[in-house]
Protein backbone atom coordinates (compact mmCIF):
# COMPACT_ATOMS: atom_id res chain seq x y z
CA UNK A 1 0.00 0.00 0.00
CA UNK A 2 3.15 2.64 1.00
CA UNK A 3 4.51 1.69 -1.95
CA UNK A 4 1.53 2.09 -4.46
CA UNK A 5 0.96 5.33 -3.02
CA UNK A 6 4.83 6.59 -2.76
CA UNK A 7 4.17 5.58 -6.73
CA UNK A 8 1.59 7.84 -7.37
CA UNK A 9 3.34 10.72 -5.44
CA UNK A 10 6.06 10.28 -7.63
CA UNK A 11 3.67 10.26 -10.77
CA UNK A 12 2.44 13.66 -9.86
CA UNK A 13 5.74 14.89 -8.83
CA UNK A 14 6.90 14.39 -12.17
CA UNK A 15 3.60 15.66 -13.62
CA UNK A 16 3.93 18.78 -11.78
CA UNK A 17 8.02 19.06 -13.21
CA UNK A 18 6.91 18.41 -16.74
CA UNK A 19 4.21 21.20 -16.48
CA UNK A 20 7.09 23.80 -14.96
CA UNK A 21 9.10 23.01 -17.49
CA UNK A 22 6.55 24.04 -20.09
CA UNK A 23 5.78 26.98 -18.78
CA UNK A 24 9.54 28.00 -17.94
CA UNK A 25 10.73 28.84 -22.17
CA UNK A 26 12.42 32.29 -20.95
CA UNK A 27 14.38 34.51 -23.52
CA UNK A 28 14.85 38.67 -23.54
CA UNK A 29 15.95 41.11 -26.32
CA UNK A 30 19.15 42.10 -24.79
CA UNK A 31 19.86 44.32 -28.16
CA UNK A 32 18.58 46.44 -29.29
CA UNK A 33 17.71 46.03 -25.61
CA UNK A 34 13.62 45.48 -25.63
CA UNK A 35 10.80 47.68 -23.22
CA UNK A 36 11.10 45.14 -20.66
CA UNK A 37 14.90 45.50 -20.33
CA UNK A 38 15.85 48.80 -20.32
CA UNK A 39 16.56 48.88 -17.01
CA UNK A 40 19.51 46.21 -17.13
CA UNK A 41 21.53 48.36 -19.28
CA UNK A 42 21.45 51.40 -17.16
CA UNK A 43 18.43 53.22 -18.78
CA UNK A 44 16.34 54.93 -15.86
CA UNK A 45 13.42 53.20 -17.02
CA UNK A 46 10.57 50.74 -14.87
CA UNK A 47 12.14 47.47 -14.04
CA UNK A 48 10.25 44.61 -15.23
CA UNK A 49 11.46 42.25 -13.31
CA UNK A 50 10.13 39.34 -15.67
CA UNK A 51 11.33 39.81 -18.64
CA UNK A 52 11.91 36.94 -19.49
CA UNK A 53 8.08 36.00 -19.92
CA UNK A 54 6.75 38.06 -22.78
CA UNK A 55 4.93 34.57 -23.78
CA UNK A 56 1.55 36.33 -24.87
CA UNK A 57 0.07 35.59 -21.33
CA UNK A 58 0.77 31.81 -21.45
CA UNK A 59 -0.22 29.37 -23.61
CA UNK A 60 -3.46 28.50 -22.88
CA UNK A 61 -4.10 31.67 -22.63
CA UNK A 62 -2.85 32.70 -26.08
CA UNK A 63 -4.26 29.44 -28.16
CA UNK A 64 -7.43 28.79 -25.62
CA UNK A 65 -8.52 32.37 -25.30
CA UNK A 66 -7.52 34.37 -27.84
CA UNK A 67 -6.91 32.23 -30.66
CA UNK A 68 -3.37 32.30 -31.17
CA UNK A 69 -3.34 35.96 -31.10
CA UNK A 70 -0.43 37.84 -28.97
CA UNK A 71 0.10 41.78 -28.18
CA UNK A 72 2.94 43.34 -30.67
CA UNK A 73 5.25 42.84 -27.62
CA UNK A 74 4.02 39.60 -25.57
CA UNK A 75 1.60 40.92 -23.53
CA UNK A 76 -1.69 38.76 -23.70
CA UNK A 77 -3.93 39.73 -26.72
CA UNK A 78 -7.44 40.52 -24.41
CA UNK A 79 -5.42 42.59 -21.43
CA UNK A 80 -7.53 46.19 -21.76
CA UNK A 81 -3.94 47.92 -20.67
CA UNK A 82 -1.00 46.18 -21.84
CA UNK A 83 1.77 46.98 -19.80
CA UNK A 84 4.33 46.89 -22.79
CA UNK A 85 2.08 48.94 -25.14
CA UNK A 86 1.36 52.69 -25.36
CA UNK A 87 -0.81 53.94 -24.79
CA UNK A 88 -0.91 53.34 -20.87
CA UNK A 89 1.99 50.51 -20.54
CA UNK A 90 3.90 51.32 -17.68
CA UNK A 91 7.03 49.87 -19.85
CA UNK A 92 6.23 51.88 -22.81
CA UNK A 93 8.26 54.96 -22.28
CA UNK A 94 8.59 56.01 -25.79
CA UNK A 95 12.65 55.99 -25.19
CA UNK A 96 14.90 55.60 -28.22
CA UNK A 97 17.93 53.00 -27.45
CA UNK A 98 19.36 53.23 -30.77
CA UNK A 99 20.10 55.37 -34.23
CA UNK A 100 20.73 53.41 -37.30
CA UNK A 101 21.07 53.98 -40.79
CA UNK A 102 19.06 53.02 -43.45
CA UNK A 103 19.56 50.42 -45.16
CA UNK A 104 22.45 49.15 -42.65
CA UNK A 105 23.33 46.05 -41.43
CA UNK A 106 22.78 45.65 -37.30
CA UNK A 107 24.09 43.69 -34.35
CA UNK A 108 21.19 42.28 -32.21
CA UNK A 109 21.77 40.06 -29.40
CA UNK A 110 19.43 37.69 -27.99
CA UNK A 111 19.54 35.83 -24.38
CA UNK A 112 17.96 32.32 -23.94
CA UNK A 113 17.65 30.94 -19.99
CA UNK A 114 16.01 27.74 -21.15
CA UNK A 115 15.80 26.50 -25.17
CA UNK A 116 13.08 25.10 -26.69
CA UNK A 117 13.73 24.60 -30.44
CA UNK A 118 11.64 26.75 -32.66
CA UNK A 119 13.03 29.47 -34.42
CA UNK A 120 13.67 33.64 -33.56
CA UNK A 121 12.33 36.07 -35.84
CA UNK A 122 12.57 40.23 -36.33
CA UNK A 123 10.18 42.96 -37.94
CA UNK A 124 9.97 46.72 -38.10
CA UNK A 125 7.48 48.81 -38.00
CA UNK A 126 8.06 52.99 -38.72
CA UNK A 127 5.85 54.15 -36.29
CA UNK A 128 6.71 57.89 -35.60
CA UNK A 129 4.36 57.65 -32.36
CA UNK A 130 6.04 57.00 -29.21
CA UNK A 131 2.16 57.91 -27.34
CA UNK A 132 0.25 55.32 -30.03
CA UNK A 133 1.46 51.76 -31.10
CA UNK A 134 0.79 50.06 -34.33
CA UNK A 135 -0.81 46.83 -34.97
CA UNK A 136 0.76 43.90 -35.83
CA UNK A 137 -0.06 44.76 -39.93
CA UNK A 138 2.47 47.02 -39.81
CA UNK A 139 5.23 45.19 -38.43
CA UNK A 140 4.14 42.15 -41.50
CA UNK A 141 5.47 45.11 -44.08
CA UNK A 142 8.78 44.86 -42.91
CA UNK A 143 10.22 41.56 -41.92
CA UNK A 144 13.95 41.87 -41.75
CA UNK A 145 16.53 39.03 -42.86
CA UNK A 146 19.56 37.61 -40.76
CA UNK A 147 22.75 37.40 -42.66
CA UNK A 148 24.92 34.13 -41.33
CA UNK A 149 28.64 34.17 -40.30
CA UNK A 150 28.89 32.09 -44.25
CA UNK A 151 26.58 35.38 -45.58
CA UNK A 152 23.57 33.09 -45.88
CA UNK A 153 20.30 35.22 -45.99
CA UNK A 154 17.31 34.00 -44.20
CA UNK A 155 14.23 35.21 -42.35
CA UNK A 156 14.49 33.20 -39.70
CA UNK A 157 17.08 31.42 -37.48
CA UNK A 158 16.63 27.71 -35.90
CA UNK A 159 17.07 27.65 -32.61
CA UNK A 160 17.81 23.39 -32.62
CA UNK A 161 21.27 24.22 -33.14
CA UNK A 162 21.75 27.55 -30.67
CA UNK A 163 23.08 26.28 -27.33
CA UNK A 164 21.23 28.17 -23.96
CA UNK A 165 23.15 31.08 -23.39
CA UNK A 166 23.45 34.31 -25.49
CA UNK A 167 22.92 34.63 -29.15
CA UNK A 168 24.00 36.85 -31.31
CA UNK A 169 23.22 37.89 -35.41
CA UNK A 170 23.18 40.26 -37.65
CA UNK A 171 20.00 41.82 -39.85
CA UNK A 172 19.45 43.95 -42.34
CA UNK A 173 17.37 47.10 -42.14
CA UNK A 174 15.15 48.38 -44.90
CA UNK A 175 17.17 50.51 -47.33
CA UNK A 176 13.92 53.04 -47.91
CA UNK A 177 12.69 53.63 -44.45
CA UNK A 178 13.88 55.93 -41.85
CA UNK A 179 12.08 57.30 -38.86
CA UNK A 180 11.91 59.27 -35.33
CA UNK A 181 10.44 56.35 -33.94
CA UNK A 182 10.72 52.41 -35.65
CA UNK A 183 9.94 49.56 -33.56
CA UNK A 184 11.69 46.32 -34.01
CA UNK A 185 9.63 43.27 -32.78
CA UNK A 186 11.45 39.89 -31.87
CA UNK A 187 9.93 36.88 -32.21
CA UNK A 188 10.67 33.63 -30.78
CA UNK A 189 8.21 30.71 -31.47
CA UNK A 190 9.24 27.64 -29.40
CA UNK A 191 9.26 24.18 -30.99
CA UNK A 192 8.69 21.72 -27.74
CA UNK A 193 5.15 20.95 -28.08
CA UNK A 194 3.54 17.85 -29.77
CA UNK A 195 1.06 18.51 -32.43
CA UNK A 196 -0.77 17.77 -35.93
CA UNK A 197 2.13 18.76 -38.61
CA UNK A 198 0.52 20.07 -42.19
CA UNK A 199 1.40 16.78 -43.85
CA UNK A 200 -1.59 15.35 -41.45
CA UNK A 201 0.83 13.56 -39.31
CA UNK A 202 1.81 14.11 -35.67
CA UNK A 203 5.06 15.44 -34.45
CA UNK A 204 7.42 17.29 -32.24
CA UNK A 205 7.19 21.35 -32.98
CA UNK A 206 3.58 20.87 -34.85
CA UNK A 207 0.94 22.81 -34.77
CA UNK A 208 0.57 25.43 -31.53
CA UNK A 209 3.28 26.58 -30.07
CA UNK A 210 4.48 28.77 -27.23
CA UNK A 211 5.47 32.12 -28.84
CA UNK A 212 7.35 35.07 -26.84
CA UNK A 213 7.36 38.64 -27.88
CA UNK A 214 9.87 41.67 -26.94
CA UNK A 215 9.96 45.44 -28.32
CA UNK A 216 13.18 47.71 -28.71
CA UNK A 217 12.43 51.41 -30.14
CA UNK A 218 15.03 52.82 -31.88
CA UNK A 219 16.00 55.63 -34.35
CA UNK A 220 16.41 55.09 -38.34
CA UNK A 221 18.08 58.01 -40.12
CA UNK A 222 18.75 58.91 -43.84
CA UNK A 223 22.37 57.55 -45.05
CA UNK A 224 22.70 61.63 -46.56
CA UNK A 225 22.77 62.83 -42.71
Amino acid sequence: MNLQVRSQSLCILAILITMVSLANGHGRLRDPPSRSSLWREGFKTPPDYNDTEGFCGGYERQWMVNGGKCGICGDAFDEAVKPHEAPGGIFATGTIVRRYTQGQTIPVKIEITAKHKGFYEFKLCPNNNVLQDPTQACFDRFPLSFISVEGIISKRIFVDSVPQGTYAAEIMLPPKVTCSQCIIQWTYVTGNRWGRCRNGTDGLGCGPQETFRACSDVAVVSSDE
